[in-house]
């Protein structure tokens, strides 16, 4: 094998991975009744994650199965520039409703593989996030706790989510606010020696444009902002700058 062939070997095998995730959601495509299925392909100005830069401009495919419980899908994030961002999720959720009331509790896991993990970084890892959704006005509050397993981190987040109706245009703008918190034993779990604990706080702003066109496929367009106290470059894989920063998402969703 040369040189180049075994450089370009891990990102096959992400590839690889990548496609094999889609195939519970293929099978499951058979199945008639109140699943839902779901293609979505997305462009990012920036990809951010917890108030994190985790990539400059990026573009995320998925896959998605739900029905009214349960959801199940797969996406991953290629960066258009640095490789060190390749990211790869596979996601499981299930929401209990309590009621007529609206009131939800959902849990969530999410397992994360960064494709070329560098200086500490966790090249796998996994997310189990706890969720309450409470009507609440126009939208709903959400409070959510989530632990980060391979860094020991846990983070807390309230936030206030909602539609705003655009009577002119027949569309709705879905608007999410948010304030969070992280706390880490080991920002960095595979560098050796000591282990580097730290904190920040983080806030933000998502306004989506969804936009329907026929019956199955959706357009979106959004603006994101996100700020962040305390948070150090290291929490990022391409060391990325700290502060607050700002983004847009333009992504299509086929729904069959």
């Amino acid at each position: 094998m040369d040189k180049a062939s075994k450089t370009n070997l891990p990102f096959i095998v992400f590839r690889a991975f990548f496609l094999l995730s889609l195939l519970p959601c293929a099978a499951f495509a058979v199945f008639d009744g109140d699943w839902t299925r779901k293609i979505e392909a997305t462009a990012l100005t920036r990809f951010m994650r917890h108030g994190v830069e985790r990539a400059d401009e990026s573009f995320q495919p998925g896959v998605w199965l739900a029905s009214e419980s349960l959801k199940l899908g797969a996406w991953a994030n290629f960066p258009l520039s640095d490789t060190r961002s390749h990211e790869l999720a596979l996601n499981a959720a299930y929401t209990h409703a309590f009621g007529d009331a609206g009131t939800t509790l959902t849990a969530d896991v999410t397992h994360f593989h960064l494709r070329d993990a560098r200086n500490g970084h966790p090249g796998h890892t996994a997310e189990l996030t706890l969720a309450l959704a409470q009507p609440a006005g126009p939208g709903r509050v959400i409070v959510s706790v989530t632990r980060d397993v391979k860094r020991e981190a846990d983070l807390g987040e309230i936030a206030y989510v909602g539609e705003w109706a655009l009577r002119n245009w027949g569309a709705f703008l879905n608007y999410r606010f948010y304030v969070g918190s992280m706390s880490a034993r080991d920002v960095l779990p595979n560098l050796p020696g000591a282990k580097i604990a730290d904190a920040y706080t983080f806030h933000g702003v998502d306004l989506t444009l969804p936009y329907r066109i026929g019956g199955a496929t959706v357009l979106t367009a959004g603006v994101h902002y996100a700020g962040t106290q305390g948070q150090r470059p290291f929490w990022s894989p391409i060391n990325a700058r700290v502060g607050g920063k700002i983004w847009a998402t333009l992504g299509a969703t086929y729904e069959f």
